[in-house]
């Protein structure tokens, strides 16, 4: 998917639901929840004028002008096609004359985006899983800044991808103590290497990609200093861990998803990077473990409310 024209629009409409339409419609109740709670961060005065930066299709957005009949939405994203299908959206619920597309030049969001948006301008800012892919946060936090009248809110809803990477990177480093070579076809060491090989399509695992890497290598701690070094008061950080089972409803549609737009899917790894023998034996174990539902799939979001001074 990295290599794609529009990897957003291709890991939103297609990658992300693993292809399967009751799949996605489990991811969309799922970000319904992560987008109220990023609006619910707006209260108890509905904005004015709000940034949905990075609004993918407009989930944000599109409930935001519903929920507050007042507020005008400017909706950025990098992805034209997706900005085409939230001004769509925007016209089936009739809430059109309310809305900006604001197309972002970069495919990944860069600081310096917001070069239309004038000093003040918003009453709010807010994003879901969009600032977690820029490169330069610290900045694009501080253009956030620039475009919020005083008194204006900072909401972010984002990602944390960075205990992923490291747990890859502690088990590729785990692996090369094995001594070589192996064991028995099938053996322990073996499995785990495929295991590691089919998470490293996914994660960054070393400590020198996951550096590089703009969705890895941050916490929300980070986020907190970023936030306060970009001029922020009363900045408010949580973080959400939630385990449970995956929302996939079957092995097909689980094997199908990629949980965010620069990571492989199981399906592409196993025709792609494994040989038939190998791919039996990742296969068998992976789905023995989904048939009993020992799999568990573990999220963490934080969320950042701040206000412009």
């Amino acid at each position: 998917m990295a290599g794609a024209a529009d990897p957003w629009a291709d890991w939103l409409l297609r990658g992300r639901g693993g292809g399967s339409a009751e799949y996605e419609s489990r991811i969309e109740a799922r970000v319904g929840q992560y987008v109220e709670r990023v609006l619910d961060a707006l209260e108890p005065a509905p904005p004015g004028q709000l940034l949905d930066f990075g609004c993918g299709s407009g989930a944000l957005g599109l409930r935001a002008l519903r929920r507050w009949p007042g507020v005008c939405v400017v909706f950025a994203d990098a992805s034209e096609e997706l900005l085409r299908i939230a001004g769509e959206r925007a016209r089936a619920q009739g809430t059109q004359a309310r809305c900006r597309l604001l197309a972002l030049a970069a495919r990944e969001p860069q600081a310096g985006a917001l070069h239309e948006l004038a000093d003040a301008s918003l009453d709010a800012v807010a994003t879901r899983s969009a600032l977690a892919y820029v490169a330069d946060k610290p900045a694009m936090l501080a253009e956030f800044r620039r475009v919020l009248r005083p008194g204006g809110l900072l909401s972010l809803g984002e990602p944390v991808f960075r205990d992923d990477a490291l747990a890859a990177c502690a088990q590729r480093r785990a692996l090369e103590q094995v001594p070589r070579p192996e064991g028995a076809a099938g053996g322990q060491p073996q499995l785990l290497s495929l295991l590691q090989r089919w998470q490293s399509r996914q994660f960054p695992d070393t400590e020198q990609e996951l550096a590089r890497s703009p969705y890895c290598n941050f916490s929300e701690r980070e986020l907190f200093a970023w936030t306060l070094q970009a001029g922020f008061a009363r900045v408010h950080v949580e973080l959400h861990m939630d385990a449970g089972p995956s929302l996939a409803p079957d092995w097909d549609s689980f094997t199908r998803h990629s949980p965010h737009p620069y990571a492989k899917t199981l399906r592409e790894v196993l025709d792609r990077d494994f040989t038939p023998e190998e791919r039996a034996l990742l296969e068998g174990v992976l789905r023995e473990n989904w048939e009993r539902g020992s799999m568990v799939s573990v999220e963490r979001m934080a969320y950042v409310r701040a206000l412009r001074p």
